[in-house]
């Protein structure tokens, strides 16, 4: 039994003709009433009781029909769905965060725009490290991740900058800082000003 045995047979059985069933499937009549008689042979029993002018379903074609219909359903949306991962609007995306990056920014706004765009899709969000979120797409537990620093020469690996990171250090109003223009000397000196010895601060963003 093929495909096609169906897909005639339901038409003969929505048509109840086998002439209008043949133009409808764009198939000779007697192709068409050939396929259904090796259809009926391979089942067993008769599909159809054949009138001076049609046909009409038989007890047993009547069930049949239900079946092949629901058959034929669910292979073209087996189909459609496969298509949809094949050209990846289905499927899953796992990608990883930085627990910082998801509070506002192209972070999250991405993560919305994905599940707009691709609504078929399952989008898994993991959160973690920069270090780990590296780790795991190298073992394949990841497919992406939007980490917040990353070697800049890694031929594994492919890095798409998507955002600067604005770092701010917030200290006492009339603090003993001085009004510097340069971020790490303007720490390291509050730094020393405050009695912190041996400290630094870094921030580091996709390269």
């Amino acid at each position: 039994m093929e495909l096609r045995h169906l897909r005639y047979f339901v038409a003969i059985g929505e048509e109840q003709h086998y002439g209008r069933a043949a133009r409808r499937l764009r198939v000779a009549q007697p192709a068409l009433s050939r396929q259904i008689q090796d259809l009926e042979e391979e089942l067993g029993f008769t599909l159809f009781d054949r009138l001076p002018r049609g046909v009409r379903l038989s007890l047993a074609g009547q069930l049949f029909l239900e079946d092949a219909r629901r058959i034929l359903l669910e292979i073209s949306d087996a189909a459609a769905r496969a298509g949809r991962v094949a050209s990846g609007r289905s499927g899953t995306l796992r990608v990883g965060f930085t627990e910082n990056s998801c509070w506002r920014g192209v972070v999250p706004e991405s993560f919305r725009r994905f599940r707009e765009l691709q609504p078929d899709a399952e989008l898994q969000l993991r959160p973690s490290a920069s270090v780990e979120q590296i780790e795991a797409i190298r073992a394949g537990r990841l497919d992406a991740g939007f980490v917040n620093f990353m070697p800049t020469a890694d031929r594994d690996l492919d890095q798409l900058p998507v955002a600067t990171q604005r770092l701010e250090l917030a200290a006492p109003k009339g603090h003993r800082s001085p009004k510097s223009k340069s971020s790490a000397c303007g720490t390291s000196q509050m730094y020393r000003s405050s009695g912190f010895q041996g400290g630094q601060a870094r921030c580091s963003t996709t390269a």
